[in-house]
């Protein structure tokens, strides 16, 4: 199963972290009814979805967001989720982990 840590970008501190199990769509944003909410104006109110494709890996996708989602300082559309990947959204880093489960 794959675990989701949001950390501050600056300092790395963990502030939540979340299984990421048989959900069928996870939404992150600052809206209140984003299932994992950052709350950021640099943030969109739906800035990206965690889904599972056709083979059953999980994929991010950038929802169109005003300030965008970066993997190593690129901009990306989309990405597959694994072990050790690393997402910056506004102020936010989401780390990803294989939890072996």
């Amino acid at each position: 199963m794959m675990e989701l840590h949001i950390c501050a970008r600056n300092g790395g501190k963990v502030l939540r972290k979340f299984a990421l199990g048989d959900l069928e769509e996870v939404i992150i944003g600052r809206d209140e009814d984003c299932d994992i909410r950052i709350k950021s104006p640099v943030v969109s109110r739906e800035h990206c979805t965690i889904e599972q494709d056709s083979t059953g890996s999980l994929v991010l996708t950038d929802s169109e967001s005003t300030s965008g989602t970066f993997v190593d300082e690129k901009k990306i559309d989309s990405v597959r989720l694994e072990d050790g990947l690393e997402i910056v959204i506004g102020p936010a880093v989401l780390k990803f982990y294989d939890s072996g489960i």
